[in-house]
C-alpha cells in the first residue's frame, strides 16, 4: 500500500512529467475510482486548464489546476502513475487518463480500484472535515509528544491513526519502532519522553530515508525491517526469527528480543 514515501515519490515525478501543460482530454475508464465527481464533470472542468502545482498530505496527492481548482489523488492499496507518450499502450490497469496537448498523457492506475480521486476548491478545508492529523513530516516534536501524551493504547495504533499523525501505514509503523526498539503493542503510557524523542527521530528517519530510495524496498538498507518481514523472517541485528501479532486490528512485525514491551 503507498504510504507516505511512495505519495512523496508520485508528487515529485507528477511535478517532473506533468505540469504546465494543457490538458485536452481525461478519458475515465473506471468510473468506480471517482468520488464526488462524475465521469463528464471530470472531464468538463479539467480540460484546458493545466496542472500548476502540487501538495501532499500524508497519503493523500493534490494537484492544483489553474483557476484554484484542486485534483485530489488517494492511492488506496495499488495505485501509482505513468507519464508516457500517447502512442504507447496505457498501463494495464489504467483507471484515468489524462491527456495532454504534447500528445504524452498520465495514468492512473490502480489494479485493486480502491484509490479515488475527486476534485476539490480547497484543500485545507478537506483536510479539515476528513479529520486528517499533521502530516509525519512537517509535525513538530512538541507536537508529537502532546499526542503521545493525550491518548492511550498501543504504540503502533497512534502511528496507524491517521486523524492523529497522517502518512504512516502499516509497513513504515513496524520500521520506526524496530528502529526506536519498542514493541509496537507497547502501552503509550510506558513511553518516557526520552523514548518519545528517539521514536519521533526514527520516524522522520525512516520517511526521508524511504522518500530518497523513491518507495522501492530493493533500493532501502538491508539493516531494515522491510525485507525480512514473511515468515521465518530473521532480524537483521539479532538473526532471531521475527515475530508476527495482530495488534489493533493490524499486522506486526517485531523482533521480540530486540524490541522488549516496556512494563
Amino acid at each position: 500500500m503507498p504510504e507516505l514515501p511512495e505519495v512523496e515519490t508520485f508528487k515529485r515525478y507528477l511535478d517532473a512529467t506533468s505540469l504546465h501543460q494543457r490538458i485536452t482530454g481525461v478519458d475515465v475508464e473506471s468510473a468506480y475510482v471517482l468520488k464526488g465527481v462524475s465521469t463528464r464533470s471530470l472531464a468538463r472542468q479539467l480540460k484546458a486548464r493545466r496542472f500548476e502545482s502540487s501538495r501532499r498530505h500524508g497519503k493523500h496527492l493534490f494537484v492544483r489546476a489553474d483557476g484554484e481548482l484542486w485534483l485530489r489523488l488517494h492511492f488506496g492499496m495499488t495505485g501509482s502513475l505513468r507519464y508516457f507518450k500517447r502512442e504507447e499502450a496505457p498501463p494495464k490497469h489504467t483507471r484515468v487518463l489524462f491527456v495532454f496537448a504534447n500528445a504524452n498523457c498520465l495514468a492512473f492506475e490502480d489494479q485493486r480500484k480502491f484509490g479515488e480521486i475527486g476534485l476539490l476548491k480547497d484543500v485545507d478545508e478537506f483536510l479539515k472535515k476528513r479529520a486528517l492529523g499533521p502530516d509525519a513530516l512537517d509535525i513538530s516534536l512538541s507536537r508529537f509528544r502532546q499526542i503521545f501524551e493525550t491518548y492511550r493504547g498501543a504504540v503502533k495504533a497512534i502511528l496507524l491513526n491517521q486523524n492523529l499523525i497522517a502518512g504512516i501505514g502499516n509497513i513504515y509503523a513496524d520500521e520506526i519502532l524496530f528502529r526506536a526498539r519498542l514493541h509496537p503493542a507497547t502501552e503509550i503510557s510506558r513511553v518516557g519522553d526520552k523514548a518519545l524523542t528517539k521514536l519521533f527521530r526514527a520516524m522522520q528517519y525512516i520517511l526521508r530515508k524511504a522518500i530518497a530510495a523513491r518507495g522501492d524496498a530493493r533500493r532501502m538498507p538491508k539493516s531494515w525491517l522491510l525485507p525480512q518481514r514473511e515468515k521465518h523472517g530473521k532480524c537483521p541485528h539479532c538473526g532471531r526469527e521475527l515475530k508476527l501479532s495482530r495488534i489493533g486490528g493490524r499486522t506486526a512485525w517485531f523482533c521480540a528480543h530486540c524490541q522488549r514491551k516496556l512494563s
